[in-house]
């Protein structure tokens, strides 16, 4: 597996973030992370910085603004470095689903946890082929 600069967490449990931190690390997937615990201060980081994540794990069930949300103000930005929005939700709806497959922005739809056998598929079949 190959690894990436910079990956974004934006989950509002902080404790999931943490752990999907050290996972991320310790996978070597990136060699930095950095972790968002709500939409909006997501968006202002992405609007803010010059540095764009190449990978971005969004939680769909946030209170207040959601993944949803999310997407709708992050395809504003028009962002068309590379970056790649994973979906990793514990969401079990078959229309979140269908949405996340229907969306351009999303790489893919992943149910949590996240583990190390888990990225591998990632980077595999939604990372490197697309």
């Amino acid at each position: 597996m190959g690894t990436f600069q910079k990956v974004l967490l934006v989950d509002d449990d902080d404790i999931v973030n943490s752990i999907n931190s050290v996972i991320i690390k310790h996978a070597k997937f990136a060699t930095e992370v950095e972790s968002i615990n709500n939409v909006q201060t997501a968006i202002d980081f992405l609007k803010t910085t010059g540095d764009t994540p190449d990978v971005i794990f969004l939680d769909l069930n946030m209170p207040g603004l959601d993944g949803w949300d999310f997407m709708e103000e992050y395809e504003k930005l028009n962002i068309t470095d590379g970056t790649k929005v994973i979906m990793l939700t514990s969401s079990i709806s078959a229309k979140d689903e269908e949405r996340a497959s229907s969306s351009k922005q999303i790489a893919a739809f992943i149910s949590k946890p996240l583990s190390p056998e888990l990225l591998e598929k990632i980077y595999s079949s939604h990372l490197i082929s697309s």
